[in-house]
């Protein structure tokens, strides 16, 4: 595997936090007439997702709400370094998120390399072919693949796709076997912070867990041009907001959009400066697409009420969105 970071937003008509220039008019970056998805994954891992969406017509705006940069912080590094160094130890690896996989993976290459371990001179993973390793969804699998990390040589845990696929710790636990985790140990690859319940519920079955962060989230600060790009689009007297739609896949992110709108316009019930309540309702009445129900309750909860929960996963949004923009789509091109 190639040690690998969360690459960095490639150049596109999407205007992030760190993006634009003086003297741009930022309300020119895209048609206005165009659906717009507004996507605010973490800077650099919104890519793939919005080529799909721009193959299908539909504009692009990244307003990152998470910020993923590799674990740092010297206690936290070295209890990941020493988990690593003792992988054959573990009955089980649970990777929480595909940030998880990757920093991880790109430590332990480090670590083989600085201590001989890899042979070939190359930036491969080694993983030992008789530990498991359990994740969450999808793109954890897709992480844990692209590093060689899969069927038939590693056996790989991942609760089953479908219609009523469920891409969550709660689906995770229902794949493991949790008796035969009694009394052995499982090591849990994660962030800094995040839900416990998985770790709970191993303990309280008699395994002892190892939790290990690999990398941090924060919160970013958009700047001048990021908000007037957003604004541009949801809050411009020529640009109805319902032609942009928001696509939040993460709670921690939404509770922060939530914070970071209150800062900036105040409330639905308070002012800030005058004109700011009018902005925010139309900030808050495009809709928004989702892929769980916690993602949709934080949605709820910061003031959204147009909000799509679909199932989890790239091609289950692709479609959603597909079915929201065709309508603006049709009726641009009668025009």
């Amino acid at each position: 595997m190639t040690s690998r970071a969360p690459r960095a937003p490639a150049p596109s008509s999407a205007v992030n936090s760190s993006a634009g220039a003086a003297g741009t008019d930022l309300r020119a970056v895209a048609s206005p007439v165009a659906p717009c998805a507004i996507l605010t994954r973490p800077d650099g891992q919104a890519q793939s997702l919005a080529a799909r969406l721009h193959a299908e017509g539909i504009d692009t705006l990244e307003f990152p709400l998470l910020h993923i940069a590799a674990q740092a912080d010297p206690a936290a590094l070295s209890a990941l370094d020493d988990a690593l160094r003792s992988l054959t130890s573990y009955a089980l690896t649970v990777f929480v998120s595909p940030n998880a996989v990757v920093h991880a993976l790109s430590r332990l290459v480090h670590l083989q390399s600085v201590s001989g371990a890899t042979d070939d001179g190359k930036t491969t993973v080694r993983w030992p072919e008789t530990l498991p390793v359990a994740v969450v969804g999808p793109g954890s699998a897709q992480a844990l693949a692209e590093a060689g990390i899969a069927a038939p040589t590693h056996r790989v845990i991942v609760p089953p796709g479908g219609p009523e696929a469920r891409f969550d710790s709660e689906a995770l636990l229902e794949q493991l076997d949790l008796p035969a985790l009694a009394g052995r140990r499982v090591l849990l690859v994660r962030g800094d912070g995040g839900r416990e319940l998985l770790a709970d519920t191993l303990r309280a079955n008699g395994t002892q867990v190892d939790i290990v962060s690999a990398y941090t989230r924060r919160a970013p600060e958009p700047d001048a041009a990021a908000w007037a790009a957003l604004e541009a689009r949801l809050a411009s007297p020529l640009v109805s907001a319902q032609r942009c739609a928001w696509v939040l896949t993460s709670s921690e992110a939404v509770r922060h959009l939530a914070t970071l709108l209150a800062a900036r316009y105040g409330t639905r019930d308070g002012v800030h400066t005058p004109g700011t309540p009018q902005v925010l309702a139309q900030i808050l009445s495009a809709p928004c697409f989702t892929s769980h129900t916690r993602i949709a309750d934080a949605a709820r909860s910061a003031g959204f009420d147009r909000i799509t929960q679909c199932a989890p996963g790239d091609d289950n949004l692709l479609a959603a969105l597909k079915t929201w923009a065709d309508p603006i789509q049709v009726k641009h091109d009668d025009r």
